[in-house]
Formats: structure tokens, sequence, C-alpha cells
């Protein structure tokens, strides 16, 4: 596009810059005042004051057209890659999620569980007799024998009760009770019996004779 004559102006100039302009001119056959105005232009174009045209602009003096150079374009910036957060980074070095950081690539393994401490073994109950009078003996035999002998462990002083009357065993950690083959028996709540299973609580008669059993 041909541009209207220019009014004359007067601009400031150094002598370095007035010198280039006259090389420049003398190479290209151009005036300098064209050459002034187009450097005006083309920074006009970079700073965006004005919009550059397809087709080439004439000097302001009517000398040889020229066409305007359209501005470099500038590359975008290149966007910083963003860190993911709740992840942190090592100084000088990139670590990816799932990234071994040992040297030896090995993961690190997690510390061991403390040990627990042994359990202690359940302590076994024991049978505890008790008489009418609140006279307590422990049981602590696996074969304990009641009757009116002196050589039975427990002796109930009566005529009623047979020599061995009956006759306490342990089986694998429970308490039995059996009577002997007495002639007055051996009876738990009115029944008599001849071998019943010992509970914690329960009372058994020999003959007229009541006896409780604790278990603890």
């Amino acid at each position: 596009m041909a541009g209207p004559p220019g009014r004359p102006r007067q601009v400031a100039i150094t002598d370095e810059m007035w010198d280039v302009f006259g090389a420049l001119a003398e190479e290209s056959g151009l005036e300098v005042e064209v050459l002034i105005n187009q450097a005006m232009f083309e920074m006009a174009v970079r700073l965006g004051y004005v919009t550059p045209e397809p087709v080439g602009m004439e000097a302001p003096s009517g000398e040889d057209e020229f066409e305007a150079s359209p501005p470099p374009r500038s590359k975008p910036p290149k966007a910083k890659p963003s860190k993911p957060k709740g992840q942190k980074f090592a100084k000088g070095r990139t670590r990816e999620a799932g990234a071994r950081s040992s040297s030896s690539g090995s993961p690190k393994r997690p510390p061991r569980p403390a040990p627990r401490p042994p359990k202690e073994p359940p302590q076994k109950k024991g049978l505890f007799v008790v008489n009418e009078d609140g006279d307590t003996e422990k049981i602590d035999k696996d074969i304990y024998i009641i009757g009116r002998s002196s050589k039975c462990d427990l002796v109930i002083n009566s005529v009623k009760v047979s020599r061995e009357h009956a006759i306490i065993t342990r089986e694998r950690g429970d308490y039995f009770i059996e009577d002997l083959g007495s002639a007055n028996g051996t009876w738990y709540k009115g029944e008599r019996i001849e071998k019943m299973k010992i509970r914690d609580g329960d009372e058994i008669f020999i003959c007229d004779e009541k006896f409780k059993f604790v278990v603890r």
C-alpha cells in the first residue's frame, strides 16, 4: 500500500546511526528517509501500534516501494511441569511414582513387629471338698478314696459308711465321683448315683453326710 508523502520533521539522530543508515542506503539503493520510515514502521508493528498489510508500503517520498515484513512470531513460553500434590522430590533428582529409592534396587522392608510374649499355659483348676462344719480340703490326687477305713483319703467316722465307700478320680482335667458298691449308697439331688462328673457347687451325700465340692 502506497503511503502519502510525509511532512518534513526534525529528528535528532546520532552520528553513528546516521552512518549506519547511509551505508544501508548505498547498498539498497533507497533513500535514507525511506529506510528510517521503514524502521519506524516495523518498530510500530512489533509494539502492536500498527497492523501490517499483506501488500508492501511505498516510501512517503514517492520513491521505490517496499514490503513491510511481518513481525516475528514469538514462541509461547514453555509451561513448567507442575508437581503433583502430596509428592516430594529430592533435590537434583526426579523420582517417579513407584520408583525404587535404594541404591541396590530392592524395596525397603517394613520393620519387623516386636515378638509377642509367650502365652502362659492355663492353670489347672483344683477340686476342694467342704464338709458341713466348713472344713476344706484340696483333692490333689488322681485317685481319692472316701470311706470309714483309716487308709482312706477322706475318713468318715460313721457305721453307715462303708470301709471304702466312694472314689473320686481325675480324668483329663475333669473330676468324677463313683460309688464303690456301698451298702447305703452315694446320693445327688435325692437320687442314688453310680458315677457322675463333679461340677462347681455340687452337693453330694455319702449316706447322710453332706459334702460340697468347689472347683477353683
